[in-house]
């Protein structure tokens, strides 16, 4: 305060009002830090708020393509099993391997999306398309490692594969006729869309799934032409599937897609910020046949964030005027008025000139108080 009062002094000015300038303005300073801080804060939960929905998007992918792997393993298992079934396949009778699948397989094509089913022989050749009776007699161990480690292992496989009618999810189960001797093997291929349809409608996440394009164009020779095309081709991949193919679009681009390991980021569409997550998709042989992009709207917690900056602001408004006001109230009128009343009062007194009593004492405060008493006792003094 000191040096306060040799500013004051120096400059002319007074102290009842530089001294509450000085105070509100380093009141307003702390009040701004204390906003930057909470921004800062508020920044930060919503980059880890983000980061866990990037997580959770992973999370859920690789949950629901587990579950369905395990779908039509099972599936690929329950079939393999009925007894007609069996025994026509161990027959090698293949127009009554039809009639005993046909209708069973129509039943599961509608009620669990399967996309394909077949039956191979030794090492892996197309017995019975189910998808396609009219195909047979191809050899896929050339491409398909998963079907060809069936029937050299004799146990049961899973996962993602691309076959001639496109890529699906797999189980495929090893067939064992009486004696215990590999008669041959069974397949399910569930369709990758409804997985990325399955997370759209419980998650609210929009998904696309890209395959490499010369795979499709090698292997898949059976998907209709429109499939890998010019409209769908991504660098180096295809779009297989979409779940809202103009967001997808947007969403990913040439430059984005090109990825070996998980990768998030940011890209706002038609005024709608989304959060872009994308994954390596690998087979059964961890061989990176494509990528799997899910993407999650980021608007309503942006919005909460902007919600939250404005409340802050108002806070921080509001703080500076309440602190202010107190500022100006107490130095003022608790310090500056009663001062320069008691200054007035022995400025009278010193000079001879008619002065007034000080009353009441306890009207001041307590620093004050001693000063006023002095004053009053030099008053009585004169005028006794």
């Amino acid at each position: 305060m000191t040096g306060l009062s040799a500013l004051a002094d120096r400059a002319g000015v007074k102290f009842r009002l530089i001294g509450p300038a000085l105070l509100i303005v380093a009141s307003t300073a702390v009040v701004v830090a204390i906003t930057f801080v909470a921004q800062l804060i508020t920044g930060r939960l919503l980059e880890t708020a983000h980061t866990g929905d990037y997580e959770l998007m992973r999370r859920a992918f690789s949950r629901t393509l587990k579950s369905m792997s395990d779908e039509a393993s099972s599936d690929a298992e329950l079939f393999a099993n009925i007894p007609s079934v069996r025994a026509a396949f161990i027959e090698r009778d293949r127009q009554k391997l039809l009639g005993q699948s046909e209708r069973a397989y129509k039943l599961l094509e509608e009620k669990y999306d399967i996309d394909q089913a077949q039956f191979h022989t030794p090492p892996g050749v197309s017995f019975l398309r189910l998808h396609s009776p009219e195909r047979f007699g191809d050899d896929q161990t050339s491409y398909r490692s998963m079907l060809a480690e069936v029937h050299h292992e004799r146990s049961l496989r899973k996962g993602v594969d691309i076959t001639r009618a496109g890529p699906a999810v797999f189980g495929i189960v090893p067939i064992l006729d009486d004696a215990g001797n590999l008669a041959g093997s069974f397949e399910v291929g569930l369709e990758l869309g409804p997985i990325l349809d399955d997370m759209k409608t419980q998650f609210g996440v929009e998904g696309a799934v890209f395959f490499h394009e010369k795979q499709l164009q090698e292997i898949s020779t059976d998907l209709p032409p429109d499939v890998v095309s010019s409209k769908n081709r991504i660098g180096k991949y295809t779009r297989f599937h979409a779940t809202d193919a103009k967001l997808a679009t947007a969403l990913v681009t040439d430059g984005d897609i090109d990825i070996r390991a998980p990768t998030s980021y940011e890209r706002t569409v038609s005024d709608v910020p989304y959060g872009v997550q994308l994954i390596p998709l690998y087979n059964y042989a961890n061989k990176q046949i494509g990528v799997v992009a899910l993407a999650m709207s980021f608007e309503e917690d942006n919005r909460l964030a902007r919600h939250t900056l404005v409340w802050q602001l108002l806070v921080a408004v509001f703080a500076i005027i309440l602190m202010a006001g107190v500022i100006v109230v107490v130095i003022r009128g608790a310090l500056v008025s009663p001062l320069a009343s008691i200054t007035e009062r022995m400025t009278a007194l010193a000079a001879g000139s008619a002065a007034s009593s000080i009353h009441p004492l306890d009207n001041h405060c307590e620093e004050l108080q001693t000063l006023a008493k002095t004053y009053e006792q030099l008053y009585r003094q004169r005028n006794s």
